[in-house]
């Protein structure tokens, strides 16, 4: 964690994580995933924009996805997805979450527990093969991978 306290500093420069940047392979299939199954509203509806589509999703509060068509990117392999291990989504009621998930037909591909053998997390992958991963706060300094 050195590395990390260098970064930030004493005067805290890096508050939060404000959005994630995501290339997608079809922009509409993408709205349907992350505003209809995840539940991000959309900010941005960048679909009409012309050649390079750009749209925002996210919350009350900000947004936290921002998509970019690029319709020469493969699909749905998980072997082109570079430079993203995967991005993490906090929820209130990681249960509640993950049961209205399933019911959308998700598949989760991995589940995290605690020591005590409780799930922390959920990681599951968007239409274009990215892995995401709902997770509840926790008390520990680094986050479980």
């Amino acid at each position: 964690m050195e590395w990390l306290r260098k970064l930030k500093g004493k005067g805290g420069m890096i508050k939060q994580i404000d959005h994630a940047a995501i290339v997608v392979s079809d922009m509409d299939r993408a709205f349907e995933f992350y505003s209809g199954v995840l539940g991000l509203d959309v900010i941005l509806d960048g679909r009409e924009s012309g050649e390079q589509k750009k749209s925002f999703l996210g919350n009350k509060k900000q947004v936290l996805i921002a998509l970019t068509e690029d319709k020469n990117r493969a699909a749905g392999d998980t072997a082109d997805v570079e430079g993203v291990n995967h991005i993490a989504f906090l929820v209130g009621d990681l249960e509640k979450s993950s049961r209205l998930l399933k019911e959308k037909g998700i598949r989760f591909i991995e589940e995290k527990r605690d020591e005590s053998g409780k799930i922390t997390a959920y990681h599951f992958l968007d239409p274009d093969g990215l892995e995401l991963e709902i997770c509840t706060a926790s008390e520990n300094e680094v986050p479980q991978y």
